[in-house]
């Protein structure tokens, strides 16, 4: 996954730096790779990741007809894999147990899980 933009050498775009956006001004030969409390904090108050997260849940809502197959047309779509039966297990009992707005904290943890946020 790549992202081209505009890059300012002067001012540093606050979201790129937490995620181990290189200096422009300086050269390297190596990315240094970090995880950090700051990355997982930005998926989880970040508005951007929460509208994507409404988005994905009204999506997966006529997925469906039940939360075992909503949960599998999720991972088939931002994972590009089917789920394991013990993920669909946990799933269904998180979305049973969690109550109102139950699938839009469900697709913000999909969206904000290392496995999309990295590339293996």
């Amino acid at each position: 996954r790549t992202v081209y933009s505009f890059v300012s050498r002067r001012k540093l775009d606050g979201t790129l730096s937490l995620f181990d956006f290189p200096n422009p001004n300086s050269l390297a030969e190596q990315r240094i790779q970090t995880a950090t409390p700051l990355q997982q904090l930005f998926f989880l108050n970040s508005e951007f990741v929460q509208a994507r997260a409404k988005a994905l849940a009204a999506r997966l809502a006529s997925a469906a007809p039940n939360d075992a197959g909503r949960i599998r047309a999720a991972y088939r779509l931002l994972y590009q894999r089917d789920a394991l039966p013990e993920e669909v297990k946990l799933g269904t009992a998180y979305l049973a147990s969690a109550g109102q707005e139950s699938w839009i904290r469900f697709a913000q943890a999909l969206l904000s899980a290392n496995e999309l946020v990295f590339v293996n």
